[in-house]
């Protein structure tokens, strides 16, 4: 997967060098609200970064995760949008999927994507679509022809976007059940048959923090979202490769963009370009500790970080996209 570096080498380097102190950190509290529910990746990876961030930022504030769930991470988003105060004192980790979400119109977006300061992501990701193997759909091919019970954390997350594509663009069947508070409870409602199957789930945290169903057998991945395809499923379809080019290419990477940009962290629009910065750097460095790197592996998760810039050169790409295409995306996943 290639970094979009030429997109944003003008303005990577155009950090301040000698920019102030976080006044408003020092010797206080941060707060970290995600967008999912306790105990999944999102969680897990927050709370892994408030062990470690803090010693990187003037003060060594006390680093503190608030779960805010709701509409597959927009509720937490609009919150650190338009709520949060905007003086460095909260972070916000959300999916991807917020992106894209006032380009496709949803009125209850309150937020502009290229407003928001966005400080960096710990890696990209895979996003993998897979069912319980005795369902006896083991491939795109046989989800056409048969209806399977997937779960989703709620319209315009990337488990209702990507299944709603499938059914429109490739006939699959997929039924989808909303309303679930983050991928954990997702994976266990899989777990006690209340649902059959999950598309939107990224690679690294079902291998880790599901490897038993992998060895088991248990469930079988048949599709993957992302820009290439991992090195791990080099024989589970890339969805790019299997829809038809032109426009429902186009789409779907876009809809993709959220397996690149796959673990946000964003600062409040408005906050002080000073403050951005200096959160931005301790960001960086608390990802480039080993310590943190070991903590991120446990729980399924490869440090390949993805700068704050390189997000806004992402958001800018998508907001200039073509808007039959933009359309046409909005169609093919019931965002219409």
């Amino acid at each position: 997967m290639k970094r979009l570096g030429t997109l944003v080498a003008a303005t990577a380097g155009l950090v301040l060098a000698t920019a102030p102190a976080a006044a408003q950190q020092t010797g206080k509290q941060m707060t970290i609200i995600v967008g999912f529910g306790a105990g999944g990746g999102y969680h897990n990876l927050a709370t892994i970064l408030s062990r470690h961030m803090g010693q990187h930022l003037p003060g060594n504030p006390t680093i503190i995760v608030q779960v805010k769930t709701g509409a597959g991470s927009l509720v937490a988003m609009n919150h650190v949008a338009n709520v949060a105060p905007r003086d460095g004192s909260v972070l916000g980790t959300v999916s991807g999927a917020t992106i894209l979400e006032p380009l496709f119109g949803n009125k209850k977006a309150k937020y502009d994507p290229r407003k928001i300061n966005w400080i960096g992501s710990a890696a990209s990701g895979h996003n993998t679509c897979f069912a319980l193997t005795r369902t006896g759909i083991t491939s795109l091919d046989a989800a056409k022809e048969k209806e399977l019970a997937i779960g989703s954390t709620g319209r315009g997350s990337r488990t209702f976007t990507y299944p709603t594509a499938l059914n429109t663009l490739l006939g699959t069947k997929f039924k989808i059940i909303s309303g679930y508070r983050g991928m954990k409870d997702v994976m266990q409602a899989m777990e006690t048959g209340e649902i059959s199957g999950v598309c939107g789930y990224g690679w690294e945290s079902v291998r880790n923090q599901h490897a038993r169903l992998l060895e088991e057998k248990a469930i079988t991945l048949f599709a993957q979202f992302a820009y290439a395809k991992h090195g791990e499923l080099q024989d589970v379809p890339l969805v790019l490769d299997v829809v038809k080019p032109g426009r429902e290419r186009q789409a779907i990477k876009l809809l993709s963009i959220d397996a690149y940009v796959a673990w946000p962290v964003l600062a409040p629009p408005g906050t002080p370009k000073a403050e951005v910065e200096t959160i931005r750097r301790a960001y960086e460095k608390a990802l480039a500790d080993p310590a943190l790197i070991a903590d991120a592996k446990k729980i399924g998760v490869g440090i390949d970080p993805i700068k704050g810039e390189e997000i806004r050169a992402v958001v800018a790409q998508a907001y200039a996209t073509p808007d039959e295409v933009v359309e046409f995306t909005r169609e093919i996943t019931g965002l219409k």
